[in-house]
């Protein structure tokens, strides 16, 4: 299957709102999210661009590449840029039905993010493990599409 099929019914603009755990990088807060999936590179990647406006007015940017093997049914979910100046780790995972499941180690702990399409609604969570700490819910989002597919 190729990355267009397996992130078709992902493809297009989404918006909505989300609730945050406080973390060390900020309070806890509600925010307003878009988020846009697109297909580059002839194909062979899903850029995908993130706008939060929390309700302090705090605001994160960032981009993601997903990437995926031809042969190898898992997907990498790269974050390369963000306005909080993380450096870009891996994302490994992979579908399961309409839901898109990746881990992301790094330094600073484990997160798990989960992307579950439903008809024009998108549903993402993640979950965070700081350090030895238990894992713990870090944002959930709830979208709508806006536009695409």
């Amino acid at each position: 299957m190729s990355l267009a099929e397996r992130f078709w019914d992902l493809l297009g603009n989404w918006s909505g709102v989300e609730e945050q755990a406080a973390s060390p990088w900020a309070p806890a807060a509600g925010a307003r999210a878009a988020l846009t999936f697109k297909l580059d590179l002839a194909g062979t990647a899903v850029l995908q661009d993130y706008r939060q406006v929390r309700d302090d007015g705090g605001e994160l940017l960032a981009h993601g590449v997903f990437l995926a093997d031809e042969d190898d049914p898992g997907t990498e979910l790269w974050w390369l840029f963000d306005s909080v100046d993380h450096a870009p780790e891996p994302a490994h995972g992979a579908w399961s039905g309409r839901t898109l499941s990746l881990v992301r180690r790094t330094l600073r702990g484990t997160a798990w993010h989960r992307f579950d399409l439903g008809d024009d609604r998108l549903a993402y969570a993640i979950d965070v493990a700081l350090g030895d700490q238990d894992p713990a819910p870090f944002l959930r989002g709830r979208y709508e599409r806006v536009s695409g597919h």
